[in-house]
Formats: C-alpha cells, structure tokens, sequence
C-alpha cells in the first residue's frame, strides 16, 4: 500500500491539492444527483470533508473515498443529498463492508473496482497499440 496516496500523508504534504479533489468530488456528487449548489457552497463543503477525512478516515485513499461516495449515492437509504451526516454514514458503511470482507478473506468491492479500472486501462493500451 503507498501511504503518500493516503488521506493523512495527503493533508500533512499536499493540503492544497486535497483541497481541490474534494471540490471535484464533492462537484461530481451534486451532477450525480441533479443538483446544482453555487461554487461558494461547494468550497466550503470541501473544507468540510477534508476536515472530517483528516480526522476520521486518514488511512484511506482518495480513489477508495470516491468509490464510497459513488455507492453510497447509489446504494444507501441516505443517497439523496451530499452533506456531513450522508458522507459520514456513506464513509462508514464502506470501511465496515470493507473491514468484514478483509476479516473473510474475501476481496474488497473497492479492489475489485479497481482491478476491473486497471483492466480496462490495459485493454485500451493494447487496443491503441494495434492501430
């Protein structure tokens, strides 16, 4: 695992950057859903999330906390809006998935989700280098 993809390595040495992928998650959250907040209202969710990323979800991954958005927009009872309580309850419900599929020696959704990205990378790749 690369800790310098981590949330806490990304908030001590790259605030900035972090800053911004949150806006753009937070951003495509609102798309997913039809709604249509003011850049203002985006920002200062952004510095929401980070807050509470740093404090309570430091050992995951930027790519790992957009897939739990994702599901959780998709999947959860609380899917209808992008605010601190559906985040925090969409977060949790991922790492405690995550955690019982680890304790079963079962690989993760999240893996698997990034396994079928990794795959479809290298199909394009191959495709590319036939032409």
């Amino acid at each position: 695992m690369d800790k310098s993809k981590q949330i806490w390595y990304r908030f001590s040495n790259e605030l900035e950057q972090l800053n911004v992928d949150c806006v753009d998650l937070l951003s495509k959250c609102y798309m997913m859903l039809g709604q249509r907040p003011d850049t203002q209202q985006v920002v200062m969710m952004a510095k929401f999330l980070v807050d509470d990323l740093s404090r309570f979800y430091g050992s995951m991954e930027m790519e790992e906390v957009s897939f739990a958005f994702e599901q959780g927009i998709r999947n959860s009872e609380s899917g209808g809006f992008v605010n601190v309580r559906s985040w925090n309850q969409w977060l949790k419900e991922h790492k405690a998935k995550s955690q019982l599929q680890r304790q079963q020696r079962l690989i993760t959704d999240y893996q698997k989700h990034r396994d079928n990205v990794n795959q479809i990378g290298t199909t394009i790749n191959k495709a590319k280098q036939i032409k």
